[in-house]
């Protein structure tokens, strides 16, 4: 098989796997399958021009076909950019641009050697870009990455040796260089290695989505109650030289079925995204935030006492107070109960957690929601508003003396 029948094979594949991954597109819309697909069709369309070489003008089979293949590389490396959810960088087109700078220069358009030379340096920063890409990775599919990046290094290598020994032999044209064939084979064994393991990659990745799926709430975004679950676990085995406190913040939506009744469920529904975006926003990474069901949400906090956890609660609770949700022509306002229950971190159970913290909530809807109560043992608080005049306080609180109590017994908690 002589260089050209290679390369010819190697464009129809190309273009086979370029129609493969964009018709994936089409059906998904994921942007890196067209970075990819693009890359794969500028590939081998661009070595059908130099299959063409001689029936076709030189500035065709050489200047365009060379900067549609690196222009491929580059799509290729924006590609991995929208894998990975990032922007595409300008110096995707780095490659190609070489190329293109390489050909003002006489002494480089003229030569064969000097172009296969230039080609394949500009081949080789493009493929440097992507192997750093895939190694600085540090998430999912980290092996793969690697796998991948160790056959991209091989293509590195290869265009290195074949743009040193095509100068070194001062050749002329494919048929004139016995290392021709150096062009055929890393290109065709890493087509088939990419392959692979681009396959694997989109195979874990589709893997870690439904993962994801399984433990996300679908209309808001946040935790569901499974991946509630394991947050709370994950949390509880962080490693820490000092005692820990985990508090549960259990929160509902005061009055959400009037809501609905009056508004429409798709008002519920913005109310209950809305609401998401004001809990994770209010914790800002120090736990996690997540609907358990309904109108009920809930948050699993590291913290240092009592206090960090009531003014959190109280953090979220006067956000919704005082913002209201758009919906259409209306603003719907609206409130929110909280019941807290803590542990320290060794010793919590996430079921008498949940049950203490309920209790909590109960208690909070009792004292006229829209507010925070603090559950511990046999004894509920209930957090005094800093929102609510002080005779409403002394209304809606039964017995001040047993919160005090408590808020102390929960703070010496916080301490030990």
């Amino acid at each position: 098989m002589d260089i050209f029948t290679g390369l010819t094979v190697w464009a129809v594949e190309a273009i086979t796997l370029a129609i493969l991954l964009l018709s994936r597109w089409f059906y998904e819309r994921e942007d890196f399958y067209l970075g990819w697909g693009a890359g794969f069709c500028l590939h081998g369309l661009g070595i059908i021009l130099i299959v063409l070489r001689g029936e076709i003008p030189d500035f065709v089979s050489i200047q365009i076909a060379n900067t549609m293949i690196l222009g491929g590389v580059g799509a290729w490396i924006a590609g991995f950019l929208q894998f990975d959810g990032k922007p595409v960088q300008g110096y995707a087109a780095i490659p190609a641009l070489i190329w293109i700078a390489g050909m003002f220069l006489n002494p480089v358009r003229e030569s064969f050697a000097f172009r296969t030379a230039l080609y394949n340096g500009a081949a080789m920063t493009g493929y440097a870009i992507m192997i750093g890409m895939l190694l600085r990775h540090s998430g999912p599919s980290r092996l793969t990455r690697r796998v991948l990046a160790g056959f991209i290094a091989v293509q590195f290598c290869a265009s290195g040796l074949t743009g040193i020994l095509t100068v070194s032999a001062q050749a002329t044209s494919f048929g004139t260089t016995r290392h021709a064939m150096w062009l055929l084979f890393p290109s065709a064994f890493c087509f088939v290695a990419a392959i692979m393991s681009g396959a694997k990659l989109l195979t874990e990745r589709s893997e870690e989505k439904l993962r994801a799926l399984a433990v996300t709430d679908p209309l808001t975004g946040v935790l569901n109650r499974r991946g509630m679950i394991e947050a709370f676990h994950a949390l509880q085995k962080v490693p820490s030289e000092e005692p820990r406190i985990l508090a549960l913040l259990h929160f509902d939506l005061d009055s959400f079925k009037t809501i609905n009744d009056r508004f429409g469920h798709q008002a519920g529904d913005a109310v209950l995204i809305a609401f998401s975006r004001i809990g994770q926003s209010s914790l800002k990474a120090r736990g996690q935030f997540g609907r358990m069901g309904g109108e009920e949400f809930a948050s699993i906090v590291c913290v240092g006492d009592v206090v960090e956890a009531a003014s959190i609660a109280e953090a979220i609770r006067m956000t919704l107070k005082r913002q209201p949700i758009p919906f259409g022509e209306h603003e719907i306002r609206l409130t929110v109960s909280t019941g807290i229950a803590l542990s320290t971190a060794e010793d919590a159970d996430l079921d008498l957690l949940l049950t203490e913290a309920d209790r909590g909530l109960y208690a909070a809807k009792q004292n006229g929601r829209d507010r925070t109560a603090i559950c511990s043992g046999p004894d509920v608080s209930v957090v005094p508003a800093a929102d609510r005049p002080a005779d409403e306080e002394e209304l809606t609180i039964a017995d001040p003396n047993q919160q005090v109590a408590v808020l102390k017994k929960l703070a010496a908690l916080g301490k030990s």
